[in-house]
C-alpha cells in the first residue's frame, strides 16, 4: 500500500475546516476517557443506598449450594483479573503489569484511530492531529497524579499506587503520540528544505523545549533511575510538570484550553493538599538497637476527625517546614535546607490513640535524605533519656491517604471466611492496624498475621499500652526473628532461645523498649520463632480449611516477599478458589 499523505496547499476555508476537525477529534479523545468514569460515578451515586446492603464481596453462608454455583461462575473473571495483575519482566526488570500493557495498547490503538480518522490525504492534518490528541489527554494525566483531589481514584476505588500506575501508562501513550507528531514535523521540514529556517522560529523552539522536557521526565521516571535517585526523579517531575503547560502555551495556541485544565488540576490539588496539612510539634525518636524511627504526632482537636477517623492502613506525608530546617542542617554533611522544599516522604500510620489524639508513625532509616535527617536529629543529643523519649520538632503532616479505604470492606473479618496478613519489617505498620480493626469489629474472625522482623527490638513499637498483649502474645500473630542467628531451612529455635534474644535493648531504658522481649516466647515457638517464615507453608495452611471458603490475603513488605506470596496464592486462584489479594509493597 502506497503512502497516501501529501503536502497540500490549502485555502483559508480548508485550513479553517481542518482546525475544526482537529478540535473535534481532540474533544472526542478527551471525552472518551471522561465519560466512562462519569457514568460509573453516576451509577454509584444512584445506587448508593443499595450498594451499602450488597458489597462486591458480601459474605455468603458457606452451606448455601446456590452460592457455590455463583462463586464458580465468577472463577473465569477471577482468573482473568489475576492474569492481568502479573508482572511483565524483561532483562530482569519489571516493566509493569499485564493489565497495564493490555489497556495501554488498546488505548493507544483507539487514540491512533482518532488521529487518523478524517485526515484524508492531508499530511499536515495528520501531523497536527497527533499533537492535539496527545495534549487532550493531559488533564486526565495530571488528574491521575493528584492525591487529595482525585475523582478517578474515588470513583474506581483505586489506591494511590494503583492510580499512579495508570498515570505512567497514559504518560507513555501520550509520549508515543507526541513523538510521532515531532517526527512527522521534522520530516516535513527536511522534505521541504526548511529545517534550519524553522529551527530559528520561536514556535518550533518552544516545541523542541517541550519535547526535551517530556523525555527528561520519562527518562528519570524509569525504574532503575528512580532507584538510583528518587529525589532527582521527584524534583525533575515536579518542575517540568509545572513548567510544561507554560511552554506549550506558546507552542500551540489551539491546545491552550487543555493546558489550562491541566494547570488548574495541578494547582487545585496543591490547594487541597495545603488544606489537608497540619504543622505540629512532634516527638521524633529512634528505637534503640534498630534502624527504625518513630514519630508521635499530637493532632489538634479540630483536625482529629480527619486524621484519626480515616481507618487503618493509611499513611501521611511528612515534610520539614522552613522554621525547623535549621535544626536538621547543623553540619556540613547534612541536607541543604532548600532540598526540604522537595522532600515529602510517606510514613505509614502505625497506631492511632483516640484517647490522646495522637498518631504514631514508624519508618526504617534508608539512604535517602529525609529519613537520614530524622535519624540524625533523633540521636544528636547524647542524653540517654532523650534517646528514648525523643526530641521535639515541628513537622508538616499531610493526609491521611491509603489503600484501605478502597478495600471491599474494612471489616474484612465479616466479608471473608478467612484472612491472612503477612508483613516484613516495618510492613507491619500497615498490617497491624488492619489486624486490630478486624478483631475489634469481629472478635470471632478467622484472621492470622505473620510478621518477619530482623531482631526482637524491631517489634517493640507494636507495644501500645493495653494492645501489647494482643500483638506480641496473640496466638494468631506469628512473629519470626530473621536476623543473625535465625534458623535456616525452616529449623525452629528452642523456646528458651526465643526468650533471651538480644535486640540491643538494655533493661531500664524506659518506654516501649523497656518491654523485655523474652515475653515473645510465652506462647511457645509456634507463634514466635527464630527463623524465616516458610511462605508456601503459611499460604497452604490458610487454604487448607475448605475449598468453599473465601480468603483475603494482604501482604506488606519487601518486593521479593510480595512476589513470593503472590506466586503461592496464585496456585489456588488457578484452582478456582475465591481470593481477594492486595500487595501494599514498599518497592518502586
Amino acid at each position: 500500500m502506497s503512502w497516501p499523505y501529501q503536502f497540500l496547499d490549502l485555502s483559508q476555508a480548508e485550513k479553517h475546516a481542518r482546525r475544526q476537525s482537529l478540535d473535534k477529534y481532540a474533544l472526542y479523545a478527551q471525552l472518551s476517557a471522561l465519560i466512562p468514569i462519569g457514568l460509573i460515578w453516576l451509577y454509584q451515586t444512584l445506587n448508593k443506598s443499595s450498594s451499602r446492603k450488597k458489597r462486591d464481596y458480601t459474605a455468603i453462608p458457606s452451606s448455601d449450594p446456590d452460592s457455590f454455583n455463583n462463586r464458580r461462575q465468577s472463577n473465569t473473571w477471577s482468573k482473568l483479573r489475576w492474569w492481568l495483575g502479573e508482572d511483565v519482566v524483561a532483562f530482569g526488570e519489571v516493566l509493569g503489569q499485564r493489565g497495564q500493557w493490555v489497556f495501554g495498547l488498546l488505548w493507544s490503538l483507539w487514540l491512533l484511530v482518532l488521529c487518523i480518522a478524517g485526515t484524508g490525504t492531508d499530511y499536515m492534518h495528520l501531523t497536527k492531529r497527533f499533537g492535539i490528541v496527545a495534549i487532550s489527554q493531559y488533564p486526565m494525566q495530571y488528574l491521575l497524579t493528584c492525591k487529595s483531589f482525585n475523582p478517578v481514584s474515588w470513583t474506581l476505588k483505586l489506591s494511590h499506587e494503583e492510580t499512579n500506575r495508570w498515570h505512567r501508562v497514559l504518560a507513555r501513550v501520550t509520549t508515543f503520540l507526541l513523538s510521532l507528531h515531532t517526527i512527522f514535523y521534522y520530516n516535513y521540514f527536511i522534505q521541504n528544505s526548511i529545517l534550519l529556517q524553522k529551527l530559528q522560529s520561536p514556535v518550533v523552539l518552544y516545541g523542541i523545549l517541550s519535547f526535551a522536557g517530556l523525555n527528561l521526565m520519562i527518562t528519570t521516571a524509569l525504574r532503575p533511575l528512580r532507584k538510583l535517585s528518587y529525589r532527582v526523579f521527584f524534583i525533575t517531575h515536579l518542575l517540568i510538570a509545572l513548567g510544561l503547560p507554560a511552554v506549550l502555551w506558546f507552542h500551540a495556541s489551539s491546545s491552550r484550553k487543555y493546558l489550562l485544565q491541566s494547570l488548574g488540576v495541578f494547582l487545585l490539588d496543591i490547594g487541597f493538599r495545603k488544606r489537608d496539612t497540619i504543622t505540629v510539634e512532634t516527638t521524633i525518636s529512634s528505637i534503640p538497637g534498630t534502624s527504625l524511627i518513630k514519630i508521635d504526632v499530637p493532632v489538634p482537636r479540630q483536625r482529629q476527625n480527619q486524621f484519626l477517623g480515616a481507618g487503618p492502613g493509611g499513611h501521611v506525608y511528612v515534610n520539614v517546614p522552613p522554621s525547623t530546617r535549621s535544626s536538621f542542617t547543623k553540619s556540613a554533611t547534612d541536607v541543604k535546607e532548600v532540598l526540604f522544599e522537595f522532600m515529602f516522604n510517606p510514613f505509614t500510620i502505625a497506631h492511632v490513640d483516640h484517647s490522646s489524639g495522637t498518631l504514631t508513625l514508624v519508618a526504617r532509616q534508608q539512604s535517602g535524605p529525609m529519613t537520614t535527617s530524622l535519624a540524625r536529629f533523633a540521636t544528636s543529643n547524647p542524653s540517654p533519656s532523650s534517646r528514648v523519649e525523643g526530641k521535639k520538632a515541628l513537622l508538616n503532616i499531610e493526609g491521611p491517604y491509603g489503600a484501605a479505604r478502597h478495600f471491599p470492606s474494612l471489616s474484612l473479618g465479616t466479608e471473608f471466611d478467612r484472612v491472612l496478613l503477612i508483613a516484613g519489617g516495618v510492613g507491619a505498620t500497615f498490617t497491624i492496624p488492619l489486624y486490630r480493626s478486624i478483631i475489634s469489629s469481629n472478635p470471632e474472625a478467622k484472621v492470622e498475621m505473620v510478621w518477619a522482623v530482623r531482631t526482637a527490638g524491631e517489634a517493640t513499637w507494636a507495644v501500645v499500652e493495653s494492645d501489647a498483649r494482643d500483638i506480641l502474645n496473640d496466638p494468631n500473630v506469628h512473629i519470626y526473628l530473621t536476623g543473625p542467628g535465625a534458623g535456616q531451612g525452616g529449623q525452629e529455635a528452642e523456646a528458651g532461645e526465643t526468650e533471651g534474644v538480644s535486640s540491643g535493648v538494655e533493661s531500664g531504658e524506659g518506654g516501649a523498649v523497656a518491654i523485655e522481649m523474652r515475653t515473645l516466647g510465652k506462647n511457645g515457638v509456634r507463634s514466635h520463632q527464630r527463623r524465616r517464615p516458610d511462605l508456601k507453608k503459611v499460604v497452604d495452611e490458610v487454604f487448607a480449611h475448605g475449598k468453599e471458603e473465601r480468603v483475603a490475603v494482604l501482604v506488606c513488605g519487601p518486593v521479593k516477599m510480595g512476589k513470593q506470596v503472590r506466586r503461592q496464592v496464585g496456585r489456588y486462584v488457578k484452582e478456582g478458589r475465591e481470593v481477594w489479594f492486595h500487595n501494599e509493597g514498599f518497592g518502586f
